[in-house]
Formats: structure tokens, sequence, C-alpha cells
């Protein structure tokens, strides 16, 4: 057999093969396109006859009105074989045959629940079989169900507009062989020499030599071919740049979390006399949310708790600085008024205005139980008072810190004093703990937050913050955290109570997941 007849074969066989897969996507993406406009009519038609069902089932003989209704949909629309409405025992009150009303509704056998869509709101249900769609809707009233719609569509539409689609599909497949057959042999001695050119250079891109670029003198489908391949070939070669990108990111937002975990405490301090719980959690690889416990000596404890304005790379750059300048300024015996002016002014100096961070700067005197405190545009501070069983919250007016200058930062900065005394616990927390959402886009709250802490606190710092994640988690659900969180919880415990430290993995779990 000669090259002339092998290569004309070939070109038939490859148009069969084009036409038979373009032919056979043609028709899947029609049926499906078909399947699924004939689906969100009849859930469309379903939704339509549970409001126009809800006001009849609400009277004592809901088959009066119901049965015209039905009657009417199954002589007016020629696709809908059946329609039945049931109340909320799933008793019949609206059937084509008034012998089946006050029956129990009984589903058809046969039919199976259609894959996830989209479409079907919750309490919907849509089932299908190869000749049938049956939709399940909701009558509510009120936001109470009060009955049921089953309406079921005919497919036989479907099924003749795609026989059709298949037989015009033939035909131009038929009439693209003819033309390809007719073609190829006038044009196989033209394309011997440019093919084994394609052949080589389909070859060398095989083989990863990406940068090979095909140069033919043929007809202008082989030149459309080879510039094809030499698309194709810079498309792969962007494609493996972007990746050895992609993976050099994924590293170094790995050594950024790895380094994050180093600017938090290791370990929390043991302390005399009191339970000191935290909790920690980036909503990407790495977050802008900080906190701190400073030992200063063996009486006074620093707590620090902050949130930069920002997640991923550039929070965790601005949190690193603000928690470098935090243990210096404490280390210099700082007052917490004092060490966050002093931190406006050198944040302010050297990090761009569009960052700013808030920030719970506190002093904790574990011998007098004295707690001084400021707070730069943070969250309010929520203290639980042991003997009066009572929650209160302290905030002050002060503004973030990083963005304005001293004289107008210092304006509104004050310093508080409270005591904490033996079963009195304090917390201190991120707007991701308050501002969680669930599915239905509703926020935690800091009201919830509070009934909790009010509730839970008595029984101390660690069992206070697994309370809080355990409630966080039944309210979040399957939603994404949208925002770092961060929880510091110190209860003072009767005289002789301490507890035995806690190491960073065993409170850096994950929240659980529902």
């Amino acid at each position: 057999m000669s090259l002339k007849i092998q290569i004309a074969t070939l070109v038939i066989l490859l148009v069969a093969c084009l036409v038979a897969a373009f032919s056979l996507t043609v028709v899947t993406n029609e049926k499906r396109m078909l399947l699924s406009e004939v689906l969100r009519r009849a859930v469309l038609h379903g939704r339509n006859l549970a409001l126009s069902s809800a006001k009849p089932l609400l009277h004592e003989d809901p088959e009066f009105e119901l049965h015209p209704l039905v009657t009417r949909v199954l002589a007016t629309e020629k696709d809908v074989v059946s329609l039945v409405v049931v109340d909320r025992s799933g008793v019949i009150k609206g059937h084509r045959d008034v012998l089946s009303i006050d029956r129990a509704y009984e589903s058809t056998a046969g039919l199976r629940v259609v894959a996830e869509t989209g479409l079907a709101l919750p309490g919907e249900e849509i089932r299908e079989s190869d000749r049938l769609i049956e939709v399940k809707v909701p009558v509510t009233d009120q936001g109470e169900q009060i009955g049921c719609v089953y309406l079921q569509y005919s497919k036989e539409g479907v099924h003749a507009a795609m026989a059709a689609i298949r037989g015009r599909m033939i035909r131009i497949g038929i009439i693209a062989l003819v033309a390809g057959a007719f073609s190829s042999f006038l044009l196989a001695l033209h394309i011997t020499r440019p093919v084994r050119a394609l052949i080589a250079g389909a070859e060398a891109i095989g083989h990863n030599r990406l940068d090979t670029r095909i140069n033919v003198r043929s007809v202008k489908e082989l030149q459309a071919l080879a510039r094809t391949f030499n698309g194709m070939a810079q498309r792969l070669e962007d494609n493996q740049k972007a990746l050895v990108e992609q993976e050099r990111i994924g590293r170094e937002l790995e050594i950024a979390h790895e380094i994050q975990e180093t600017f938090l405490p290791a370990r929390l301090p043991q302390l005399k006399n009191y339970e000191v719980e935290a909790y920690y959690h980036a909503a990407t690889e790495v977050g802008g949310d900080y906190f701190d416990l400073i030992p200063l000596d063996e009486e006074r404890l620093m707590i620090v708790v902050g949130d930069v304005a920002g997640k991923g790379v550039p929070g965790l750059v601005v949190m690193a600085m603000t928690r470098i300048l935090v243990r210096a300024l404490a280390q210099n015996r700082k007052r917490p008024a004092e060490l966050l002016r002093r931190l406006n002014v050198l944040l302010r100096e050297d990090m761009n205005h569009k960052f700013f961070v808030t920030l719970f700067c506190g002093l904790l005197d574990m011998r007098s139980g004295s707690l001084v405190f400021s707070n730069a545009g943070h969250m309010p501070l929520l203290i639980y008072g042991g003997e009066e069983r009572a929650l209160t919250s302290a905030g002050t007016k002060t503004k973030p810190v990083g963005i304005f200058p001293d004289e107008v930062f210092s304006r509104d900065l004050e310093e508080r004093l409270i005591t904490v005394r033996p079963g009195d616990c304090i917390v201190q927390f991120t707007d991701g703990l308050s501002e969680m959402r669930n599915d239905a886009g509703e926020e935690y709250g800091l009201e919830r937050l509070m009934q909790i802490t009010s509730r839970e606190a008595a029984r101390g710092s660690r069992h206070l913050v697994h309370e809080l994640l355990r409630s966080l988690a039944a309210f979040r659900g399957a939603t994404p955290q949208g925002d770092d969180l961060t929880i510091v919880a110190v209860s003072a415990m009767p005289a002789g109570i301490g507890r035995a430290p806690v190491e960073r993995g065993e409170r850096q779990d994950r929240i659980p997941s529902r």
C-alpha cells in the first residue's frame, strides 16, 4: 500500500474519530442542557403550585379547591403527567381522581434521587426515571410546613428532541466523512513532508523540550496544525513555569507558617494561684492575630492580644514587628499606656499607613491581683466576678496603633485598673471570635460570647476556652473560618491551686468541624 493511500486512510479515520467525538459531545451536552431545562421548569412549576396550594390546605375542606387546580394543570400542561397535593400527614388532598383523595400518598416506584444540581432548596427533592421526573416541594405557611406537592414531568419531549439531534449529527457525520475522503486523496502528496516535521516536533514536545517550535510550509491546515502545536508547547511551558512558581510560593508560605509559630509562646506560663489558657488559629496559612504572655518577674505578667488589619504574609510581617517592639518595651518596664504610646510612635515611623494594629495590653500583679490595662481600639476585656457571679466588659476609647500621630493617639489614651480576686476570670479575644459567621451568614456575636462566659467562667479558664470553642464549632458548622481567631483567658484560683504548663500543639488544634 502506497504512503498516499496510508495517509488518506489515516485522514479518513481521523475525520471519523473527530466526527464521532464531536457528535457524542454535542449529543451529550444537548441532552444535559435539555434535562437541566426540564428540571428547572419542573422545580419552578412545583414551587408555583406549592404557593397556590398553601391557602387551600389551610381550609377545612381543601379538596374542593385543590381538585379543580390539579385538573386544570393536567389539562393545560402537556408535559405534566401527575400532580398530587398532600397535607402534613401525607394524606392526599388534591388529585385528578377524586377516589384517591383522603388516601395516604404512595411514591412512584423505580424513581432514583437526582444527583446534586443546585436547583433544590432545603426540603425539596428531585427524583427521576428514564421516562419521568418527580419534584417534591413543601407547602409552607409562615415558615411551617403544612403539606407537599408531588409533580411528575414527562421526558418524552427530551427523548424526541434527542432523536432529532442524533439524526442530524449522523447526516453531518456522513457528509464530513465523504468530504474528508475526497480531500485526503488530493492533499496526500503535499502532506508527507510537513507531516514528518510535525511528527518530529511533536516528539520533541513530548520529551519535554517545550522550547521546540515547528515551522512548515504547506497547506494552511498543516500550518494551522503547526501553530496549534507551537501554541500548545508555549502553554505547557508557561504552565510548567507557573507550577514551579506556585510550588515556590507554597513552600514560602509553609516557612512563614513555621516562623509565625515561633512568634507565639511555646508553652503557657505556670502561675501560682492562676490558670491561663490560650487558643490561636489563623484563617489562612499565616495570619495577623497576635498574643503574648510575658513574665516580667516572679510576680508580674504582661498579657498582650492584638489584631493586625490584614491577613497573609503582610499581616505576619506587621505582627512580627509588633511582637518584637512589645517585648522590648515590656522589658523596659513600660506600663501598658506608655507601652502603647511608644509602640504607636515606632510603628508609625516604619509601617505603611494602610496597616494598623488593635492591641490590648494588661499588666497583672499576681501578688495583689491588680490588673492595669490599656486598650488601643481592640475588643473589650470581659471580666467575670466570682463573688457576684456577674460578667462585665471594660474597654477604652484609644485609637488603633500605627496610623495616628502621637498627639492624636495620646489624646484618648487611658489606663484602667481592676482587681482579679479568687474565683474571677478575665477573657480577651480578637474579632474573629465575635464576628464568626455560620451557613446563614449570621454572626456569633458578643452577646452569645458573654452568655457562655457568664455561665462557664466559674469553672476556670481552660474549661471556659474549651466551651467557647465547642459552641463556636457548633455555630459555624461547615462554613470556612473568615478571620484569624485568638482567645486568652486568665482565672484566679484559690491559693495553692495551679495548673500544669500546656504545650502549643495542645491549644492550637483546629476548631472541630461539625
